[in-house]
């Protein structure tokens, strides 16, 4: 069927394959708060050449953070080929998911929350659906340098795609980590809806300087992949650049944002 609503599984950009606990995870981790506005724009390719695009902005609203998330995730270039062999195709078409999904966060003390609201559509050929979704996230400083996270993702429902009732990708995630000045390391678990073993997660990230850096190992039954990235800040230009290796033999996703902060 193509792209259906498992996109909103796929990173946002390649910020999320170098930080694992970035607000696309866990929207209590947003925090922008006494920092300026940002916008940034991220490109990549997927597996199997699926194509995806976004749009972010970050900034500070009242007393906490806000963002606003647009992006468009699919394939352009599927035939459709009648039962009898043919050279050329009868014709193209394309598969492809949207959301926009704004989120927000504050804190209280040693805690942090987060929310997202996120409304999503799927063209699959000819059909298409629509849907809305949650996102609810919790973090908490149990010391200086150790924190606890736990956000349930995609929570909602999508409209009747002809006879079949799409399922959103559910997810649940807790994650602990040790936090430096200039470095953090982590340990994390999911249970996701569509898949019938929990997913662990492990790695760490960085700074020196104006340079970030992170990876993470996940692994599950019958799939391990790793993920990272590096990125640079200059002045009020940031590029980052992040890519995906894993056992699918489905190809190597990559992705690269590219943000500015206004002044």
């Amino acid at each position: 069927m193509g792209i259906g609503t498992q996109f909103l599984a796929i990173p946002t950009s390649a910020y999320d394959l170098i930080y694992f606990n970035s607000p696309w995870r866990n929207p209590a981790t947003l925090s922008h708060v006494n920092k300026v506005p940002e916008l940034g724009l991220a490109y990549g390719n997927w597996l199997a050449g699926i194509e995806t695009v976004g749009f972010k902005w970050r900034g500070q609203v009242s007393s906490g953070s806000g963002g606003l998330d647009i992006r468009y995730v699919g394939i352009s270039d599927i035939e459709l080929r009648p039962s009898k062999p043919t050279v050329e195709p009868l014709g193209y078409y394309s598969a492809y998911g949207i959301s926009a999904r704004g989120i927000t966060s504050w804190a209280r003390g040693p805690f942090q929350f987060g929310i997202g609201l996120n409304l999503v559509g799927v063209q699959i050929y000819q059909e298409s659906t629509s849907g809305i979704a949650f996102d609810l996230g919790w973090g908490w400083s149990i010391s200086e340098n150790i924190k606890f996270t736990l956000s349930a993702l995609n929570l909602g429902r999508m409209n009747e795609l002809k006879t079949v009732d799409p399922e959103l990708p559910q997810r649940v995630i807790s994650s602990v980590s040790l936090d430096q000045s200039n470095f953090s390391v982590f340990f994390a678990v999911e249970s996701n809806s569509l898949a019938k073993d929990p997913i662990f997660y492990s790695g760490g990230n960085g700074r020196y300087n104006n340079l970030i850096f992170g990876g993470t190992a996940m692994i599950t039954k019958g799939v391990k992949y790793l993920s990272g990235g590096m990125g640079v800040q200059f002045g009020i230009y940031a590029v980052t650049y992040g890519f995906q290796w894993g056992d699918q033999h489905l190809g190597m996703p990559q992705m690269i944002d590219i943000s500015i902060r206004l002044p």
